[in-house]
Order: C-alpha cells, then sequence, then structure tokens
C-alpha cells in the first residue's frame, strides 16, 4: 500500500473514529451533555485540534477526557498536532442515529480527495 492510499485511509476514518469516541465518553459520562469536534490540515492524516463540548465548568474532568480521548485516538493512529500557519477544516464525528443506522453529520473529509 502507497503512502498515499495510508493517508487517504486514515483521513477517511476520521469521522468514524471521532464518533465512535464520542458515544464511548458519553456512556461513561451519562452526567454530561458530551459532543466531539475536531479539525485538521489539508493533506495530513491527522488532527490539528480536537475539543470536547459540555464539559467546560470542570477543568481536572474535562483534562482528564482530553487525556483519555487524545490516548484513545493515537492508539487508532491519529495524532493531534497543530501546525502554525496551515489551514484547517473541521470534522465532524458520524454519529449513531436512533434505530442504528449511521448518520453523517456533515463531514467535509470529502473535500480532501476534491
Amino acid at each position: 500500500m502507497s503512502i498515499d492510499q495510508k493517508l487517504a485511509g486514515a483521513r477517511t476514518q476520521r469521522p468514524r473514529l471521532l464518533g465512535e469516541l464520542e458515544a464511548l465518553l458519553r456512556a461513561g459520562n451519562p452526567d454530561l451533555n458530551l459532543f466531539v469536534s475536531a479539525r485538521a490540515h489539508h493533506g495530513e492524516p491527522g488532527l490539528a485540534h480536537l475539543h470536547l463540548y459540555g464539559v467546560e465548568g470542570d477543568r481536572e474532568r474535562k483534562s482528564r477526557l482530553m487525556k483519555f480521548a487524545t490516548a484513545w485516538l493515537l492508539e487508532r493512529g491519529i495524532s493531534i498536532e497543530l501546525q502554525e500557519g496551515r489551514d484547517l477544516y473541521d470534522i465532524r464525528p458520524w454519529r449513531e442515529a436512533q434505530g442504528g443506522r449511521t448518520q453523517d453529520m456533515g463531514s467535509l473529509d470529502e473535500l480532501d480527495e476534491i
């Protein structure tokens, strides 16, 4: 497999992995209304930034959840590294809709292929 194929594979996995991460964090923290969002650099397989919404009032808990999320993503080959001066775009997680069907909530990852 070429490096371009590996990069394309990593880029297409990000929305699915973010959706899995969000579901995992929500299941472990039912008292919070958690949402995950991310930004990525064009042409890079990883993420530039990961943000957790719904836990803003508790810095210690947010820090603990971010450490878990970062490690979980790294185990799946997704690093988080902000690179100065590079353009960013949003990546939204795929979320399981009621009824068990996957719902794409507007991932912009397809734009990498254009």
